[in-house]
């Protein structure tokens, strides 16, 4: 376990000299700056039912006041990103009008600026998945009363198992892990582990593919990339690269004690949403007051 500090009530910290830089890096030349960020955790609070996340209002709104003046302002999840266009109200409500979203770990694309659309079909596999792991959450719970309340998130190319409403969340991913990972070896489809989840995927796609296409299409001065899992380690890896070759930077995490280990991957440490709401405000306050 980490021995990091845990962040300030609804804010944030800086834990290393490119997270105690990234203001002045980004206040430099806001048209430079790559921001991309996680959805579930990071831009919208964990809840019990994934179907009904929202993005906070807070972040929002951050996200609104620097839209069309950094070099590009992406989400990267492993949602589907008809799911996200839903969540942030990017086609209903103004404000990201230059929004990019990276679904399902990059094979799905939305540009909010042109409407074009990235949207492979639905591999049998599964849909097939889907079925097994529905099976698989009513038998855990017939044989174990603390494994009852496992349910199934249908994400488009991914299927996903959340215990977070069982019983006993822990005791029932333990008891699902195996035999999703054994699913998952006889469809050959790629495992995601996560907080009370776990994930099968056709593709085996990570955020780090998705940021570093990001990186190599927009050519940025300064990137920043904002998570909270497991799922977000690969992505924040690149970012330690990044700044490891000598450029601006900052790996953002959006902190919580179901994932301590995530802190051992911060150069800024903030309390959970609503520290990432804080955060984004600040860079908003520096982009927009930049002469």
């Amino acid at each position: 376990m980490t021995d990091r500090p845990a962040p300030p009530e609804k804010s944030w910290t800086p834990l290393t000299e490119a997270g105690r830089g990234i203001l002045d890096a980004v206040a430099a030349d806001p048209s430079s700056v790559l921001l991309a960020l996680d959805f579930d955790g990071t831009l919208a609070p964990i809840v019990d039912d994934p179907a009904d996340s929202v993005m906070a209002q807070e972040s929002r709104d951050a996200m609104s006041r620097m839209d069309g003046k950094l070099a590009t302002m992406a989400i990267v999840t492993g949602r589907e990103v008809a799911a996200v266009r839903r969540m942030t109200a990017v086609d209903d409500v103004p404000g990201l009008e230059h929004l990019v979203v990276l679904g399902q770990y990059g094979v799905e694309r939305y540009d909010a600026a042109s409407g074009a659309l990235r949207d492979p079909e639905v591999p049998d596999s599964v849909r097939i998945a889907k079925g097994r792991l529905e099976q698989l959450a009513e038998e855990l719970g017939q044989q174990d009363p603390r494994d009852v309340g496992c349910r199934i998130e249908d994400k488009g190319r991914a299927v996903a198992l959340h215990t977070r409403r069982a019983a006993d969340p822990a005791h029932a991913l333990a008891s699902a892990v195996p035999r999703v990972r054994e699913i998952a070896e006889e469809l050959d489809l790629h495992c995601e582990d996560g907080r009370n989840i776990i994930e099968l995927k056709s593709a085996v796609t990570t955020k780090a593919q998705a940021l570093r296409e990001l990186i190599d299409e927009v050519e940025p001065r300064v990137v920043i990339m904002c998570g909270d899992d497991l799922g977000d380690v690969p992505a924040l890896e690149v970012i330690s690269e990044w700044i490891g070759q000598g450029h601006p930077g900052a790996r953002v995490v959006s902190y919580s004690d179901e994932q301590p280990s995530m802190a051992d991957h911060a150069d800024i440490i903030c309390d959970q949403t609503e520290g990432v709401s804080s955060l984004l405000n600040a860079i908003a306050d520096r982009v927009c007051f930049t002469k």
